[in-house]
């Protein structure tokens, strides 16, 4: 949780232990990159306008470094903000004031779609080929069109 207005921090970091999550703070960018860079984090709920490194390049060093999710969460509401944050490789963008209830269901969400999903092993027949050989089964893959 990267915010340098701490009601934030601890609002965000509240609703997020309910829910069972781990939670690290930074009040500024250069320590989220040096936080981020350590811990690896799954995600990151970043604030834009932060002291030192703003989340902008926060979330692009990052993208360019790892593969965490980012959940911009932002006093910035114009279209553009939301373009250019979501354009340098963030997941979601939150505008402040934010539902803490809506934000811990979007980086559920996110994470969510960071987990493998369950498939039941594919066993596929292939057709019979033109030389007369009988059926190959194929497992693990899917049926082609």
């Amino acid at each position: 949780m990267v915010d340098d207005e701490a009601s934030v921090r601890r609002l965000v970091t509240s609703y997020l232990k309910k829910e069972g999550y781990t939670v690290l703070e930074a009040a500024d960018g250069a320590t989220a990159l040096a936080m981020a860079r350590k811990e690896h984090p799954d995600m990151l709920v970043l604030d834009l306008m932060l002291p030192e490194v703003d989340g902008l390049e926060v979330c692009r060093i990052l993208r360019a470094e790892s593969d965490v999710f980012v959940l911009m969460l932002t006093a910035k509401t114009e279209e553009t903000d939301k373009l250019v944050g979501l354009g340098l490789g963030a997941d979601d963008y939150l505008t402040k004031p934010f539902s803490p209830r809506e934000l811990v269901a979007r980086v559920k969400a996110i994470l969510r779609r960071a987990q493998p999903k369950e498939e039941a092993p594919w066993f596929t027949a292939c057709r019979q080929s033109r030389g007369g050989h009988g059926p190959a089964y194929r497992q693990g893959r899917r049926p082609r069109p």
